[in-house]
């Protein structure tokens, strides 16, 4: 079975059910989605609701009996965690920190962790090919981050983790220590990137964060940049309208229909 961590609060009830609709649409093999969510008092963070966990459950096991959902809310520990921290409030989301607790409540060999904001294009049979034994954990780089910050500053949004060796080398509470402390304008993603000793850079195929290719795995709708006319843009897959007009894609327009017949009257889709 593989294992997939999706994290987020009660504003990725869209991204959650698309991304996993979208992978059991590839992957045939059984997968087990792990669902963490937050709720802290500040930064209208509110968590993913149990009930809404629970209709996006039932309708994965109406269509795939052979997969499995959990659900974890670790409100009270991350509250206690960074109620002090100078980034209890990052740039994006309080939520963007919740996968760093992932080694407390997930217990595999291996993991792949996948923002919410990422949709499947191929099986995640690929990641099992990749020999991670040796690393703590496999990303890609970040597309603008790596011109801008490092060279070799990668991108946390979809990350394999060899869970074995992430607690032998304590890496996921590393990097909290580091921001209980330190302020980061992209907190978990460069704590990660400063406590990482051993990590394997993948093909941008797996965390594709612009333009979908034949090989792409994972599609990443991160934010992004056009110099012609410019403009900074951060569009997500459940804005159908700008992914259609803006991002000119349409691979995901039987998701879409997918979504819209099972989850439409609870969150509708952008269009």
């Amino acid at each position: 079975m593989i294992n997939v961590l999706l994290t987020g609060d009660s504003r990725v009830f869209r991204g959650i059910a698309l991304n996993i609709l979208s992978i059991i649409k590839y992957t045939k093999c059984p997968v087990h989605f792990h669902i963490m969510t937050i709720g802290v008092p500040w930064d209208k963070c509110v968590k993913l609701s149990k009930d809404n966990f629970n209709i996006i459950r039932d309708t994965l096991k109406n269509l795939r009996p052979d997969c499995e959902m959990s659900y974890y809310d670790i409100s009270e520990q991350f509250f206690k965690t960074f109620e002090s921290s100078p980034n209890k409030k990052p740039i994006y989301t309080p939520a963007s920190l919740t996968r760093l607790f992932l080694a407390d409540v997930i217990k595999c060999d291996k993991l792949i962790y996948l923002d919410c904001d990422t949709m499947a294009c191929s099986s995640l049979e690929e990641f099992e090919k990749l020999n991670i034994d040796d690393y703590e954990m496999a990303a890609t780089l970040d597309f603008m981050g790596h011109r801008w910050i490092k060279r070799d500053y990668f991108n946390s949004g979809v990350l394999y983790i060899n869970m074995k060796k992430i607690n032998e080398t304590k890496l996921f509470q590393n990097a909290i220590e580091l921001l209980k402390h330190k302020k980061f304008y992209f907190a978990d993603q460069t704590a990660l990137y400063k406590t990482v000793k051993k990590i394997l850079y993948l093909p941008r195929k797996f965390n594709e964060q612009r333009s979908i290719k034949n090989d792409t795995v994972i599609k990443h709708f991160n934010k992004g940049i056009r110099p012609f006319p410019f403009c900074v843009y951060n569009i997500k897959q459940w804005n159908v309208k700008k992914v259609h007009n803006f991002l000119k894609i349409y691979n995901f327009d039987d998701i879409y229909d997918e979504y819209n017949k099972y989850f439409s009257k609870y969150e509708p889709l952008i269009y």
